[in-house]
C-alpha cells in the first residue's frame, strides 16, 4: 500500500503520492508569471531555490471558497515536492496527516477514486500544466 499525504485545498481533501522528499513549508513571496493563471501562480523561493508554486483548486471540484483569500493566493501553505523529476510546490489549505492507501488501478484521470478520498495522479497533472500554459 502505498502512503499519502492528506492535504485539504479549499473544501476537498485530497490525497497527495508521497514519492521521495516533500517538504511542508508556509508560503511566501510569490512572483508572478505572464499567463501562468490560475494553475501556475508564479514562482516562489524554497531553500533558496526558484520553485514554480501550482494552484490546484481550479482543476478540483468546487465545494467552497476561502473566504480569507485575496489576489488568487487564498492558502497559507504549501507541499513541496518531485513532479516528473522537478520541484514544484502545491498550494495548500490545511496539511491533515500521512495515511497508507489501497494501490489504484492504472489511470489517466486527475483524481483517482479511493476509499478515503481522492489521491492525485502526478501524471495527469502535469499534462494539466503543460496544457494551460500552451494555450
Amino acid at each position: 500500500m502505498p502512503d499519502a499525504l492528506l492535504v485539504r485545498i479549499q473544501g476537498t481533501r485530497l490525497a497527495l503520492p508521497l514519492s521521495g522528499e516533500q517538504t511542508i513549508a508556509e508560503l511566501g513571496p510569490v512572483a508572478p508569471l505572464p499567463n501562468g493563471e490560475p494553475l501556475l501562480l508564479g514562482l516562489t523561493t524554497v531553500q533558496g531555490r526558484a520553485v514554480p508554486l501550482v494552484n490546484l483548486a481550479p482543476l478540483l471540484p468546487s465545494t467552497e471558497t476561502d473566504p480569507d483569500g485575496a489576489g488568487g493566493m487564498p492558502d497559507g501553505l504549501m507541499v513541496l515536492t518531485d513532479l516528473d523529476g522537478d520541484r514544484v510546490a502545491l498550494l495548500v489549505s490545511e496539511v491533515l496527516g500521512v495515511t497508507s492507501l489501497p494501490t489504484p488501478a492504472p489511470s489517466a484521470a486527475l483524481l483517482i477514486d479511493l476509499p478515503g478520498g481522492p489521491l492525485l495522479n502526478p501524471s495527469a497533472l502535469l499534462l494539466e500544466l503543460r496544457d494551460s500554459l500552451e494555450r
